[in-house]
């Protein structure tokens, strides 16, 4: 803090000393009066807002979507962002990284802005990411509540046209066990990160890549994808299939899941719907 901001802080703050009013009675008369109101709404809110016994516990269920408590449902939510095939990134990412980040930025803001103005209006960095952390806390609280629980198994969704031991069924299985419903629907299955999936089969894509695909997939070469061929690069390269694309590449599957993850996602409202 230079010379001029400090002295302009004393004469503040002797200002506002000789102005001001004591710590007692009033400001603990106010301190009270908040905790009052803060208290009631809060008894309030319980009266009105009951809690209640749910049925019974049937072990035997397939449809019981587990939910954490109101207040963790963000971190509810960052897990579903993160999952990818490999099974620490999700756990590592929402538990450790991201929560720790902001803890770190949180901390640091006082010694990032170290004006003396103390007036919420005179210190917007501070206020910019206070308003910040909290939409993103809502908005993750939010997508947590009302998102698709995470779900698995190839048997979780059903569609006409997919045969048993048919490709698109070995292709719906990779899809289910690898997370994409995390981040993607299919009929009414599933987050709301990416697009909605369950008419991609409708829409025609295309992409110029000249380079290698990461695992090669018999069949499937460039310059120019189409068709399965460019599901197949857009699984393993997203951002080769698509420029600016934040999905994660699954780079760990095999040929075979590859090819049959593409046909699967192909006939997505077309031939299998």
């Amino acid at each position: 803090m230079n010379r001029q901001d400090q002295e302009a802080y004393k004469a503040d703050y002797a200002q506002a000393k000789k102005e001001g009013k004591p710590f007692f009675p009033y400001a603990i008369y106010k301190d009270h009066v908040v905790a009052v109101i803060v208290f009631a709404a809060i008894i309030g809110m319980s009266i009105w807002q009951r809690v209640g016994v749910g049925p019974p516990v049937y072990s035997a269920s397939s449809t019981f979507e587990p939910r954490p408590e109101w207040y963790f449902f963000f971190l509810f939510q960052m897990l579903k962002i993160f999952k990818n095939q490999n099974a620490f990134l999700p756990v590592i990412m929402a538990t450790f990284i991201v929560p720790n980040i902001l803890m770190v930025l949180l901390l640091a803001t006082p010694f990032i802005d170290r004006r003396a103005e103390r007036r919420i209006s005179k210190r917007p960095f501070a206020l910019s990411v206070g308003i910040l952390v909290f939409m993103g806390m809502a908005w993750l609280t939010y997508q947590g509540e009302t998102g698709a629980a995470p779900v698995g198994g190839g048997n979780a969704l059903t569609f006409t046209g997919i045969t048993p031991g048919s490709a698109a069924a070995a292709g719906q299985a990779v899809f289910m066990d690898n997370g994409c419903t995390s981040c993607h629907m299919v009929k009414g299955v599933g987050g709301q990160v990416g697009p909605n999936l369950t008419t991609v089969g409708t829409k025609t894509f295309s992409a110029t890549y000249s380079g290698k695909l990461p695992v090669p997939v018999p069949g499937v070469k460039g310059p120019t994808y189409t068709g399965t061929g460019w599901y197949v690069l857009h699984t393993q390269c997203p951002i080769c299939a698509k420029p600016g694309s934040g999905m994660p590449a699954f780079a760990s599957l095999t040929p075979t899941e590859y090819a049959n993850l593409a046909t699967f996602l192909n006939g997505l409202g077309t031939t299998y719907k």
